[in-house]
């Protein structure tokens, strides 16, 4: 874990504070006094009644793979290469999630129609599903639920990685179940060049 913290905003805006600066400001409450929604950082209130109502598609079915890229060596993906985070706060193997509303806006559940499949390297015996509130299935690793995080636009993106949002620290997983803490989150390298080919 590094000393910088980082608080994320709605739709992946991220801002960045050095140990010692201002205070972190992020949003732990969905709701204000009078029981009305609350706006995520950076998107008025009236907007943020319409999003919190949001839950995110699922999949017909689930698939888990394994990338590797350093430095974090080998970590859990859906079937296109997107990374999947698993959340502090959560407690494995308690079927339920701890993110709703502005948390699964920013960090939208991974859930499935039908039971997840394993890849190539994913332990079948680890992979499983839990019914959320709202009634959708979230996919499950070694106990643990999955999220995507919005700020990852491609594959091998990791930006959610070893950020503290909604007071507890986001990770990816490893194929052996365990929270991944080294490395800091990073863009996709491939990405800057697929760009550049496209431009040529």
């Amino acid at each position: 874990m590094t000393l910088t913290r980082q608080a994320i905003g709605l739709w992946g805006a991220l801002v960045i504070v050095s140990a010692g600066s201002l205070p972190l400001a992020a949003a732990s409450d969905d709701t204000n006094i009078n029981g009305e929604a609350s706006a995520v950082p950076g998107q008025e209130a009236e907007e943020a009644s319409k999003a919190l109502d949001s839950t995110p598609e699922p999949v017909a079915q689930a698939r888990l793979e394994v990338r590797e890229q350093p430095p974090y060596g080998r970590y859990l993906t859906d079937r296109d290469g997107m990374s999947l985070y698993l959340f502090e706060k959560d407690e494995p193997g308690a079927d339920y999630s701890t993110c709703y509303q502005s948390c699964a806006i920013a960090w939208p559940p991974y859930v499935t129609e039908q039971p997840p499949d394993a890849g190539e390297h994913v332990e079948g015996d680890k992979l499983g599903t839990f019914e959320r509130e709202d009634g959708s299935l979230q996919v499950t690793y070694d106990g643990w639920p999955l999220y995507y995080f919005s700020g990852d636009k491609a594959a091998g993106d990791a930006l959610g990685q070893d950020v503290l949002h909604m007071d507890a620290e986001w990770y990816l997983l490893s194929p052996a179940g365990e929270m991944i803490e080294k490395g800091e989150r990073k863009k996709s390298e491939r990405t800057t060049g697929e760009r550049e080919s496209r431009s040529s």
